[in-house]
């Protein structure tokens, strides 16, 4: 993180200011914030701290050093934090330069102030780092001579705490005038690795003796009591008392349960010694001892569930062992000696031991080794055969015989192996290499997408070149056969499996082009991040026109040769496989278009010419509602020159609570009205229209009416695409909440942070959502490329099973986002249409409880082929009981059919098995050009009930002697997930089902088709 940069805090990573961090306490809390992945910013004078402590972590780009006097003021590139440790001045008394009593004055003063007034400006919390001994001291003299204390030592100590009293006195003032998010820490004597052992306090001056050979001193009798604590256990306090909840205002003591006694604490030092010690006991002077300090109440800690890990002799121990002190492990190091001493005489009793192994054995051992290695080395099959001599006698040879039938047989015998070694030449080496050429060539194009998905350009490039070429050598191959073919009568399937080959290579300089012009889309991550200085390049982009030119030039090629070949001249396990890399080229024609598209908006997408602003909706799929969800958080994502500029997250209330204080009225949907008792629309309750580009559009111009700037698009996410993130990029761990975020447990903390024992507009919600946003996007910059391939995966499935929603503004891009229906709409089609459309009006979160299933079953009882339909909603509310968050589900259903289909029926079939006629209280609307049929219900824990609407399909898509084609478009909602449907369609009378799709198993006159409706689902039956 460079210093010369200005520093804002961003939703990327929190940041984090640590005044003083270059001391003993402060380089030890860097560390662990970086190790926890924050930004860290240290401020240090280097009076007290020392460079060495925090040099090491100059080499991590999260880190920034600045050596300054934060009495004279702060940085001004340091716009903004999160987050603000004060430990300037706590650590003053602990060393003898002449000016330490007035830095620590000013710096708990004047440097206090200014670490607030930043505080405020960036609406950080604020913790200062105080002393238990805050309220210790002495009645002052009557001259200034030693005003703080008889002794150089009172002098720095009590000095310290003049300074943190005001330093105290001055925050409250700031929690009580300016609402600052203040805490207080006041620490005992701290002690551990990197600590100065000229400390005040017995156990600095004991470890220094103890290291420096001499005899342990005491003071009196030893009785007065200290507190110690271990640095980690310090770092531990501190960082929860600031990222805890609900610690603004308080203070907090971190200490052991009990003190500990000057001479308890001797003795432990003590035995820790690697030699004799003695303890000398020296007499007390004449200053007034000051009272043990008094510490607050220790429930605040428990709060924070915060406690002390270390003891004073495991704590005393490691920071020995850091000093390079060997520490005793026994009661004495004598003990120890005597130990080895019995040791050796019990070697000398063995007789040797491990030194009588000779040398002459050693060379022995090595020896062998060496013979087998150079016998191994020696041994060839070649020498084996040339030196074995088998003793075989002779035999005397025989007496050639030749007849003219002997003469005859040798002749075909003669001919028939010159017809194999042609036939082998001719026609089996080039069989061979044309299967062994295409083998390769069809492996390289496998591994072509997976290699592209991993941005890895140059690796598809040189596969596609490689494909390319091996399907060159495998038409040459096969050319070579064609005289085979020829022969055979087999003309039509040699010319097509010449053209199949040459579509092959076709297609290889396709990928080749497509590789090329995707190289500016690979550095797209790292030009995101606002952490490297990385700017969108917009003529590397326009480069890329002729590259997809060439790539759909060649991609048409391969049509065009792939369109002459004849499928029944193959066997069908390979036109089977003709017919599937047919259906790979209308898909990569489309992704072309698709990519082509993008590179020439993604520019502007991502703010090349000016900062675009983008409206993130997130919405509870728990409390379900027409657009996925209901909208308790809203963000806005500033792009500029490619990179993330700003990322701010706010609770939906804040807006909201904005119309109504400046009274702009929109009259809401009359159920909103009816239902929630709202007649003024609200965001939160904006998208109610299913057609989601209709509802950004309604949510959008509400921002206006309070003055917000203009947005470029909007996106909407639910909690199955961040569960789905979670699941590739792995567990986040949120220091700010001490919690770690899984995909099994996000929802329920989710839960926790948005809605218990919340208030409308706190912060609560809000910064957890913007930590946890952050976090899991510095997660995904982070990603390695072997999880490239399963997150844009991931992301493709989210956009399809309508998990991730997309709208822009004018950018001709949105079109194709409509046919894809990645943005929400609702879809159009003249075919048979269903859109069954579920809205949480009873402010639970019951839809996690509620299974839904769906039947639709289509059926004729007349002779024109007049169709009817009839849907059935079946739910089931697992839930036990009303507690939180569930609850009744109180539901508005709306079920979306084609233009010009009629009601028949509707009923409700509630829990007890009655069924209620609700004909009459169906209300029909209009949504776009489609029908709605809707109505309500409430569903109690444990209950199930079924709603039933039938209705006569309009007469265009009657199955009749000139149409026999059933169509059906079934459309999913976001925000759902898994639930089960069931199409069921019955022949019209004295008609059949010729062939359906997708292929199922159908009966002559019924196809019934089951599943889970995550996706839009599309039907086509064939009928005669």
């Amino acid at each position: 993180m460079p210093t010369e940069s200005v520093i804002k805090k961003s939703a990327l990573a929190p940041t984090v200011l640590i005044a003083g961090g270059a001391g003993f306490i402060g380089s030890h809390l860097a560390e662990t914030m970086l190790l926890k992945d924050a930004r860290v910013i240290v401020l240090d004078n280097f009076r007290v701290g020392k460079d060495v402590y925090v040099n090491s972590l100059l080499q991590n780009p999260k880190f920034a050093l600045f050596d300054v006097d934060i009495n004279q003021g702060l940085p001004k590139n340091i716009d903004s934090v999160d987050y603000i440790f004060h430990l300037a001045g706590v650590e003053s008394y602990l060393y003898s330069q002449d000016n330490v009593n007035l830095d620590s004055l000013l710096t708990n003063a004047l440097g206090t102030k200014n670490l607030l007034d930043l505080a405020n400006k960036s609406q950080a919390k604020f913790l200062l780092t105080s002393s238990i001994n805050v309220y210790q001291g002495l009645i002052s003299p009557i001259n200034l001579e030693h005003y703080f204390g008889q002794t150089q030592e009172e002098e720095k100590k009590y000095s310290l705490s003049e300074a943190k009293r005001f330093a105290e006195a001055l925050v409250w003032e700031y929690f009580k005038k300016n609402q600052t998010n203040v805490r207080i820490a006041r620490l005992p004597e701290v002690y551990g690795p990197r600590m100065n052992l000229n400390s005040s306090g017995s156990l600095g001056i004991l470890l220094k003796e103890l290291m420096e050979n001499k005899n342990l001193t005491v003071t009196g009798d030893g009785t007065e009591k200290e507190y110690y604590l271990y640095i980690s256990d310090a770092v531990s306090g501190l960082i929860k008392a600031l990222f805890a909840e609900k610690t603004e205002g308080k203070i907090y003591s971190f200490v052991q349960k009990e003190p500990h006694a000057v001479l308890e604490t001797t003795y432990l030092i003590k035995s820790l010694a690697d030699r004799e010690i003695q303890i000398d006991f020296k007499p007390k002077g004449q200053n007034i001892l000051p009272p043990e300090p008094k510490i607050s109440e220790r429930g605040s800690i428990r709060e924070i569930k915060w406690d002390a890990k270390v003891e004073l002799k495991e704590g005393a121990t490691k920071t020995l062992a850091w000093f390079g002190y060997e520490v005793n492990s026994h009661s004495f190091k004598l003990n120890k000696l005597v130990e080895n001493k019995a040791e050796e005489k019990a070697l000398k009793k063995l007789g040797g031991g491990i030194a009588s192994i000779g040398a002459e054995e050693i060379q022995q051992v090595t020896e062998t080794k060496n013979d087998f290695t150079q016998s191994k080395a020696r041994f060839s099959f070649k020498g084996f055969f040339q030196k074995a001599k088998l003793n075989i006698p002779k035999r005397p040879l025989a007496q050639k015989i030749t007849t003219p039938h002997h003469n005859k047989i040798t002749y075909l015998i003669a001919l028939l192996f010159s017809l194999l070694a042609l036939s082998l030449i001719f026609i089996g080496i080039p069989a061979f290499q044309t299967y062994v050429h295409l083998n390769k060539a069809v492996s390289d194009l496998q591994k072509y997408p997976q290699a592209l998905a991993q941005l890895d350009t140059k690796k598809s490039k040189d596969l596609a070149n490689e494909s390319f070429q091996e399907f060159i050598k495998a038409k040459k191959s096969f050319n070579k056969l064609g005289w085979v073919f020829f022969v055979a009568g087999k003309e039509k399937l040699h010319t097509s499996g010449v053209n199949a080959l040459t579509s092959g290579a076709y297609l290889s300089k396709a990928i080749y082009y497509t590789s090329k012009a995707s190289t500016p889309f690979t550095t797209l991550s790292e030009i995101l991040k606002p952490t490297t200085d990385l700017k969108i390049d917009v003529s590397k982009f326009e480069n890329t026109k002729s590259d997809f030119e060439n790539a759909k030039n060649n991609l048409q090629l391969a049509q065009l040769h792939l369109n002459e070949v004849d499928l029944t001249t193959f066997p069908s396990s390979i036109s089977n496989k003709i017919i599937a890399y047919n259906g790979i080229l209308l898909d990569f024609a489309d992704g072309l278009d698709i990519g082509e598209l993008l590179a020439s908006q993604i520019p502007e997408i991502m703010g090349s010419n000016e900062t675009k602003r983008y409206l993130i909706l997130f919405q509870n799929s728990n409390e379900i509602r027409a657009t996925g969800g209901f909208i308790g958080s809203y963000g806005i994502l500033e792009l500029n020159k490619g990179k993330i500029a700003n990322l701010s997250i706010d609770d939906v209330y804040n807006p909201d609570g904005q119309i109504d204080l400046k009274g702009i009225f929109t009259p809401a949907p009359k159920q909103i009205q009816d239902f929630l008792k709202e007649e003024q629309l609200h965001i939160r309750n904006a998208n109610w229209n299913p057609d989601f580009p209709e509802s950004a559009s309604t949510i959008v111009s509400l921002f206006n009416k309070l003055g917000s700037d203009k947005v470029d698009g909007v996106i909407a996410i639910d909690l199955h695409f961040a569960t789905s993130l979670i699941k590739i990029t792995g567990p986040v761990f949120l220091i700010a909440y001490n919690e770690e975020i899984n995909s099994n447990n996000l929802y329920e903390r989710t839960q926790f942070h948005s809605d218990f024992n919340f208030e409308a507009g706190s912060d609560q919600k809000k910064s957890f959502l913007t930590i946890l946003g952050g976090k899991l996007l510095e997660k995904l910059f982070a990603l390695p490329k072997e999880k490239m391939p399963s997150l844009a995966s991931e992301i493709m499935e989210m956009l399809n099973q309508k998990h991730l929603s997309i709208y822009f503004f004018n950018n001709p891009l949105n079109s194709e986002l409509e046919k894809k229906g990645w943005n929400g709409n609702l879809i159009k089609t003249d075919k048979d249409y269903l859109y069954v459309v579920n809205s949480n009006l009873g402010g639970t979160k019951a839809n996690y409880y509620v299974k839904n299933t769906m039947e639709y079953k289509i059926t004729s009882d007349t002779r024109d082929g007049l169709l009817r339909g009839e849907v059935t909603l079946t739910y089931k509310h697992t839930g036990k009981d009303n507690a939180w968050p569930g609850g009744p589900y109180k539901d508005y259903v709306r079920i979306l059919t084609q233009a010009g289909t009629r009601l028949t029926k509707a009923s409700v079939i509630k829990a007890d098995g009655t069924k209620e006629d609700v004909f009459k209280n169906i209300v029909i609307t209009k949504v776009k050009n489609y029908n709605s049929f809707e109505t309500s219900f409430v569903l109690n824990p444990g209950e199930t009930v079924k709603v039933v609407i039938g209705y006569d399909l309009p007469k265009s898509l009657s199955v009749t002697p000139t149409g026999k084609v059933y169509s059906l478009y079934w459309q999913k909602q976001p925000g759902t997930q898994d639930d089960n449907y069931k199409l069921l369609f019955s022949a019209p009378f004295g008609m059949k089902i010729q062939s359906v799709k997708p292929t199922v198993k159908y009966s002559g006159t019924l196809v019934e088709y089951t599943g889970k409706l995550n996706t839009d689902n599309a039907f086509e039956l064939k009928i005669n």
